[in-house]
């Protein structure tokens, strides 16, 4: 149907979802724009008053739509205030009516937008006041909205046709949670060859969406297929008190999108709608949104996609889109099987069925072995979202088993030679598994249910797809031989630290877990740090000084996060002293300390905040038993120098044995692997090699893990 438009070919903007702006030129290409020019996040676009009312009755991509009035310089208020005038503001908006200013961006002079919007207003008002003093309002629900764009010292002002986003469809719950935007998912659904299938003269056609969500795909593509108009859901879509309103033209394109929408209607029986959810509040929302637009009926479903009978959904052509959900804090091993499970549920629907994914760019799609034909990039709100379209659901034949055989092999024979030590119970965080075969380099520690997995970072010479494979296959092996749930893994990389990177904090999940040795409680966390706040290598020195430390004062230096000092406190310390610079850390030993029903107090158990170093060289204090183990270096900002555990050990020690009571003994233990004694330690002082006695029976595989000695004063 044609008509005819009173205002000739203007330009008009039309704002979109960063990376939707090709889509939406060609829709309104389709909906008669004489040209279109892609910008960012909109499309510029000329055509008649006629077009514009289609635009904003059918896009189902836009957000907004603004007629421009001007165009021009506006680096400063002067520019700006001149491209407002050249404006005949009369001719849009009554004398009596109201408007509102939306402002973005700045100049040399206007820095705030808020003032901007406030400036405008004001500029528009005062060119409209009339002699006898009339003039437009301001309110927050307006007969128009004026839109002001500065950029790069350049201006467009306009006015909004839309009163409503043209984004809205009008069926929201506005308490309920949706995880996009009703033109995001339509965007979505256009890349995914939605239009094209529903276009086609296939006379069964099936939309499914196994992991549905509050319903924004589903409710999206039934629109689409039933060609119903954005604007007969939401209303009130143009700005009926512009002057320049065209009331008759407007009404009769509604008129035109309700036969449209009865002829749609007229083919549902075409169209079969299958949506899955397993949260029951959204699959509610979905169902009720579903409902309120008087949709055809839909199926739905509340089961996880691989309980779902894919096979039975016979269709001539149909499309399986899903948004899947991922989270980085969560590792790989769930991903890998829950995206691998979704991907062979949907591998069981009919070869008639095309696919789309749709979830966070970094998402691991190709866990669901799924063939990819193309990719396309969204943003949803701030976040950067990647649509895999796949044109048959097809799964990739797996070349290997994911079950690493002989890495289980390794697991099962080292927990033989630890069933003793398991057994006598004396703890329940231990080392499984330290990199025995290097195709497999990870560290693997029990810490009571859960495990701890710190994967060294592979030689250069290793291709990075096959390194990921090789982890991906020791989580899932881990899990299948230890009966580890994947939520129970927690995966860190570990690589050469400089300073105190070991200490810093590697993420922000918070979460801490209690383990026991010897009786004694720790609080370790697994998540949040590089190390987990319990050093398991030193479980036989700290078992050791809890022995000796009866009636004995104790110093812990470089105390991390107190452990030796509770064992010491538990042993019968008359007095523990505990050193660190991290208050992070000390914090940590006091909650070690409340743990064992242990509390501090200045005169028998002290937290002391400090550079070790010097305050080991002001120290005027003796001690019966020092511990001393010290990072490899230490770059700490709070230090004036760099602390180099080699270059540094003999003053360290000098300092030590000097507030060590004559008959007292100083632990020093390190795990720089290349580190030598100095041979004049050896010559002023009683020397014992202790190395072999600290290394627990969980580290006997690598009796290198550190060095330790025994330091006491010659007779």
């Amino acid at each position: 149907m044609q008509f005819e438009s009173p205002m000739q070919s203007s330009e008009w903007f039309f704002a979109c979802p960063q990376f939707v702006e090709p889509l939406l030129a060609e829709e309104l290409m389709s909906l008669g724009a004489a040209q279109t020019k892609i910008g960012h996040s909109g499309v510029q676009a000329w055509g008649d008053l006629a077009f514009a009312y289609r635009a904003l009755i059918w896009s189902r991509l836009a957000s907004r739509a603004s007629l421009q009035l001007a165009q021009g310089f506006g680096k400063d208020q002067l520019e700006l205030a001149n491209l407002i005038q050249t404006i005949p503001w009369a001719e849009h908006l009554r004398i009596d009516g109201s408007f509102k200013v939306r402002f973005s961006g700045l100049n040399e002079d206007i820095r705030n937008t808020q003032f901007g919007a406030q400036w405008v207003k004001d500029q528009i008002v005062d060119l409209m006041r009339t002699e006898a003093g009339l003039r437009p309002s301001i309110s927050a629900n307006p007969d128009l909205v004026v839109s002001v764009n500065l950029h790069k010292g350049k201006a467009s002002i306009g006015i909004d046709l839309n009163q409503k986003g043209l984004h809205q469809r009008g069926y929201r719950d506005p308490d309920a949670y949706y995880a996009f935007h009703e033109n995001l998912a339509a965007a979505v659904l256009i890349r995914a060859g939605w239009l094209k299938i529903i276009q086609s003269n296939s006379p069964k056609i099936g939309f499914l969406d196994p992991l549905c969500g509050s319903g924004e795909l589903m409710t999206e593509a039934a629109l689409m297929a039933l060609d119903i108009a954005p604007a007969l859901l939401r209303g009130a879509t143009v700005a009926q008190r512009w002057l320049k309103h065209d009331a008759n033209l407007y009404s009769s394109l509604l008129l035109e999108a309700r036969e449209r929408q009865q002829a749609g209607l007229a083919q549902a029986e075409r169209f079969r709608f299958i949506g899955a959810e397993t949260d029951r509040e959204k699959l509610s929302t979905a169902q009720t949104d579903w409902a309120a637009l008087n949709l055809p009926a839909a199926q739905w479903f509340k089961q996880e996609p691989k309980h779902i009978k894919f096979a039975e959904f016979q269709a001539d052509a149909g499309l399986m889109l899903s948004k899947l959900p991922f989270d980085a804090e969560q590792n790989s091993i769930q991903w890998r099987t829950q995206y691998a499970e979704f991907g062979q549920a949907c591998a069981q629907l009919p070869a008639t069925f095309q696919g789309g994914l749709f979830a966070p760019t970094a998402a691991p799609l190709a866990y669901t072995d799924l063939f990819y034909s193309k990719t396309y990039r969204f943003l949803n709100g701030r976040d950067e979202y990647q649509l895999w379209t796949l044109d048959k659901l097809v799964q990739k034949i797996k070349p290997t088993s994911w079950i690493a055989e002989d890495f289980a092999n390794r697991l099962e024979k080292n927990l033989r030679k630890l069933k003793g030590f398991i057994q006598r119970g004396h703890t329940n965080a231990y080392r499984i598994y330290d990199a025995d075969i290097p195709e497999y380099a990870v560290a693997v520690d029990r810490y009571a249910d859960y495990l701890h997995v710190q994967e060294y970072a592979p030689p250069a010479t290793i291709d990075e797809k096959m390194a990921q494979q090789r982890l991906d296959q020791v989580l899932i092996t881990l899990s299948e031989v230890l009966e580890v749930p994947a939520e129970k893994i927690i995966l860190k990389q570990r690589k050469r630290q400089k300073g105190l990177e070991q200490y810093e904090r590697q993420a922000q999940v918070g979460q801490s877990l209690i383990v026991h040795e010897h009786g004694v409680r720790f609080k370790v966390n697994l998540s949040d740090y590089l190390d987990t706040g319990l050093f398991l290598d030193h479980r036989p020195m700290r078992w050791w000084m809890q022995q000796q430390a009866k009636g004995k004062s104790v110093l812990n230096l470089f105390c991390y996060t107190g452990a030796v000092s509770v064992h010491a406190a538990l042993g019968g310390a008359s007095r523990v002293d505990s050193v660190d610079l991290s208050a992070t850390y000390l914090a940590w030993a006091e909650d070690n300390f409340q743990l064992n029903q242990l509390k501090l107090n200045p005169y028998k158990y002290r937290m002391l905040r400090a550079n070790a170093v010097e305050w080991l060289a002001a120290c005027q204090q003796t001690y019966d038993l020092i511990f001393l183990d010290p990072p490899t270096f230490s770059n700490s900002k709070r230090m004036q120098d760099i602390f180099d555990v080699q270059r540094d050990h003999v003053e360290l020690l000098t300092q030590a044995m000097r507030v060590l009571s004559q008959a007292g003994t100083l632990v020093f233990s390190n795990n720089f692997r290349k580190f030598k004694l100095d041979p004049i330690i050896i010559e002023r002082y009683a020397v014992e090699d202790y190395r072999l006695p600290s290394i627990p029976e969980d580290f006997q595989r690598d009796t290198k893990i550190h060095a330790c000695w025994l330091i006491r004063h010659r007779d």
